[in-house]
C-alpha cells in the first residue's frame, strides 16, 4: 500500500512539473542609451518563448546603435533557464548601451536553487572599448533594472566567457530572471554576446540523508549477496 501511495505521489508531481513547464512565460527585451544613468528604457520586444527581436534601432539618444536578438526560456527550456542565444549590437558612434532581458513568472524551482551563469562574448570588432554581462534574480519578479540578487558579472575586453554558479533562495515565487548586457563604445564597431542561465534545485538535508540510506542499502544488499554465493561455492 505504501509502496502505491509513494508512486501515485510521484506521479502527481511529475504532472505538476509538467504542466508548469508547459505554460509559456513572459521574456522582455528593453533597451536604454546612456550618457543619463540610468538611461530611459525602451521596450524593444516583449512576448512568449521564443522571442526573436529583428535589426532595430536604440534606443533614443543618439539611436546609433542598431541591435538584434533571440532569446529562449520556459518552455522549450525547463522552468529557471534562460538563454539569450545571441545579441547582436552594431553602433556608428560613440555611446554606452544597455540591454536588459527579463523572463518573469516563474514559480519553480523553489527553495535553495543553484544559479549557474554562462557568460560569453563572442565578437568584439572596431570601437568596442568593452562589454559587461550580468545576471540577476528578482524575488518580486521585477523587470528592469534589477532589483533583485546579483548572481554573476563579468568585463570583457576581447573574446571571451566565465561561468559562476551561485546559490540563492528566490522566494515563494513568482520570480524573475535577468540578463544585462552593457556595450561602451568610443566609436563605430560591433559585439555579439550570450548570456546561458540555468538552474538546479539544491537537495534537502533530509533528501541527502535518504539518498544515503538508500546507497548504504544497495550495498548492505550486495554483499549480502556476493557472501551468499561465496558461501554456497564453499
Amino acid at each position: 500500500m505504501a509502496r502505491k501511495l509513494f508512486i501515485a505521489g510521484a506521479l502527481l508531481a511529475s504532472a505538476a512539473s509538467w504542466a508548469s513547464s508547459a505554460n509559456a512565460l513572459s521574456i522582455t527585451i528593453n533597451g536604454g542609451e546612456s550618457p543619463t544613468f540610468p538611461p530611459t528604457f525602451t521596450t524593444l520586444a516583449s512576448g512568449s518563448s521564443p522571442l526573436s527581436l529583428p535589426a532595430t534601432t536604440c534606443c533614443g539618444v543618439t539611436d546609433s546603435f542598431t541591435v538584434s536578438a533571440d532569446v529562449i526560456g520556459t518552455p522549450p527550456l525547463t522552468s529557471g533557464s534562460l538563454l539569450t542565444d545571441t545579441i547582436d549590437v552594431n553602433t556608428s558612434a560613440a555611446g554606452t548601451l544597455i540591454i536588459w532581458v527579463t523572463e518573469t513568472g516563474l514559480t519553480s524551482p523553489l527553495g535553495g536553487v543553484n544559479f549557474t551563469s554562462g557568460l560569453a562574448s563572442n565578437l568584439l570588432e572596431g570601437a568596442i572599448s568593452s562589454v559587461t554581462l550580468s545576471t540577476f534574480v528578482s524575488p518580486t519578479n521585477g523587470v528592469s533594472p534589477p532589483n533583485g540578487t546579483p548572481l554573476d558579472t563579468a568585463t570583457f575586453t576581447g573574446l571571451g566567457t566565465e561561468t559562476l554558479s551561485t546559490v540563492d533562495n528566490p522566494g515563494s515565487g513568482p520570480y524573475s530572471l535577468q540578463e544585462v548586457f552593457v556595450i561602451h563604445a568610443t566609436g563605430a564597431g560591433n559585439t555579439n554576446l550570450s548570456i546561458d542561465l540555468t538552474s538546479s534545485v539544491i537537495p534537502e538535508p533530509s533528501t541527502w540523508a535518504m539518498m544515503l540510506l538508500g546507497f548504504g542499502g544497495l550495498g548492505i544488499t550486495g554483499w549480502r549477496s556476493h557472501h551468499s554465493r561465496t558461501a554456497a561455492a564453499i
